[in-house]
């Protein structure tokens, strides 16, 4: 007779259970890798790159399967209209808590409102997450997400959704988390530099043109204002003043030859703001390692460091000069001013700009420390 009671409980405690009935399949549901933002004729027109999971994993087991690339696209009068109206033209539900990547076109970056509204849903929308990298681009947005990645990969290892595996390797363009970029966007003084991405050209396979996505060089952003980008020839300087920098070539030249290569780490610096003749004024000091794959004529040691010195204070002054053309203060100078002298930045500011010339910066101290790669072949 127990026995038989304990069936009957056991059954109908088991009927008042939910079980997995409105759960949802994984390829039932659409999960967004990288999202675009771009404007067109005073609309705000939204890109949603798509994964697929299931050929992922049997990349990874080993099976041969062709990478194909989703994008779905809408516009609205904002931001928000935009992904409502994504999500009336879409088989199944969009999954936002998956994106590794935003993407804004140079319009989107000109027209500050449109950041603005991007954020302000990104702050109420409990998807959301804010360890997204953020990044700019000036090709068109459906083939920056539509360029497969190179040797079959699926796109998310790819310089789009994995920048630090490339810039671990050669440090020039630092990623940016979305959380820097709130905080250096809303923050008095403070300058975002957003990584530029283009298509480029340089890769193949089987001698057939393989484009692959590319960080090419940085924006400039300050006091919610689109100030302008340059390429990677011109922001050379801004790795020796970049916290995240790891491993970064030097190359040092005699007119066109190469003499050497140097490749640094361990790069530390410090920017110190004072007042000189009621004009801000910074000094730098820079220091780091350097190691010596190639070394194609016969110098020294003190010779190497002292060449080295040389380039990598000209690569900072010359980044400097040409931020100034654009109207970019690309090293965050006015932020550091701000921070060390707040008074004295709210004298100088006109609207939030601290003025800085070609002599803001007084004097660059650096130092170079070769450690090893042949320096035993050398004096």
């Amino acid at each position: 007779m127990k026995l038989i009671r304990c069936m009957l409980v056991t059954a109908l405690l088991s009927m008042l259970l939910t079980g997995c009935w409105g759960s949802k399949e994984i390829e039932h549901m659409i999960y967004v890798n990288t999202l675009g933002v771009d404007y067109v004729d005073n609309k705000v027109v939204v890109y949603i790159q798509m994964v697929n999971f299931s050929g992922i994993a049997k990349k990874e087991a080993g099976q041969s399967q062709e990478q194909k690339t989703f994008i779905g696209k809408a516009e609205g009068d904002s931001f928000d209209a935009a992904i409502f109206n994504l999500y009336a033209t879409s088989p199944q539900r969009i999954i936002w808590s998956n994106v590794k990547t935003i993407v804004f076109s140079e319009a989107a970056l000109k027209k500050g409102s449109v950041i603005n509204q991007v954020l302000d849903v990104w702050d109420r929308y409990y998807e959301f997450r804010y360890t997204v990298w953020t990044m700019a681009t000036n090709d068109p947005m459906e083939e920056v997400l539509t360029t497969p990645s190179i040797a079959d990969l699926s796109v998310i290892y790819s310089q789009l959704n994995s920048p630090m595996r490339t810039y671990e390797q050669s440090s020039v363009v630092a990623p940016l988390y979305l959380y820097k970029f709130i905080w250096k966007w809303r923050e008095k003084a403070e300058t975002v530099r957003l990584p530029f991405l283009e298509i480029a050209p340089d890769w193949t396979s089987n001698k057939e043109p393989s484009p692959n996505i590319s960080m090419t060089g940085i924006c400039f952003l300050q006091n919610e204002q689109f100030r302008g980008c340059l390429k990677s020839k011109e922001i050379l300087g801004v790795r020796w003043l970049e916290k995240k920098t790891q491993r970064t070539p030097l190359i040092i030249k005699d007119d066109k030859e190469v003499l050497a290569v140097i490749v640094m780490n361990k790069v530390k610096f410090s920017i110190k703001p004072k007042m000189k003749h009621g004009k801000p004024i910074f000094d730098i000091k820079v220091s780091m390692q350097g190691t010596l794959p190639e070394l194609s004529a016969n110098l020294n040691r003190k010779d190497i460091e002292l060449k080295a010195i040389k380039v990598i204070d000209d690569q900072i002054r010359e980044t400097y000069l040409k931020g100034l053309e654009i109207n970019a203060d690309v090293y965050g100078l006015s932020g550091i001013f701000y921070r060390n002298l707040p008074k004295e930045w709210n004298k100088l500011n006109d609207k939030g700009i601290l003025p800085l010339d070609s002599s803001s910066i007084e004097k660059i101290d650096i130092k170079v420390n070769l450690i090893s790669g042949g320096i035993s072949k050398i004096e």
